[in-house]
């Protein structure tokens, strides 16, 4: 994914680590980076207020339930 910002049309799951996650609401804000391991994509989420906001989330939904702005 190329755009720099992306707004979420739904709700899907960031997950911080193997253990724990985090809905990012529908509506929000993410910026994909570069980084891909297993299907899952790293995304910047500002609402995530653990470590620098960073989550993973799966490539698919992403590509399919967000839209550039």
């Amino acid at each position: 994914m190329d755009q720099k910002k992306l707004k979420l049309r739904k709700a899907i799951r960031g997950y911080l680590d193997k253990d724990r996650s985090r809905l990012i609401p529908e509506g929000e804000i993410v910026e994909p980076t570069s980084i891909i391991i297993d299907g899952r994509i790293r995304v910047h989420w500002s609402g995530s207020k653990e470590g620098l906001g960073f989550l993973m989330v799966d490539q698919n939904e992403l590509e399919s339930w967000a839209d550039p702005i």
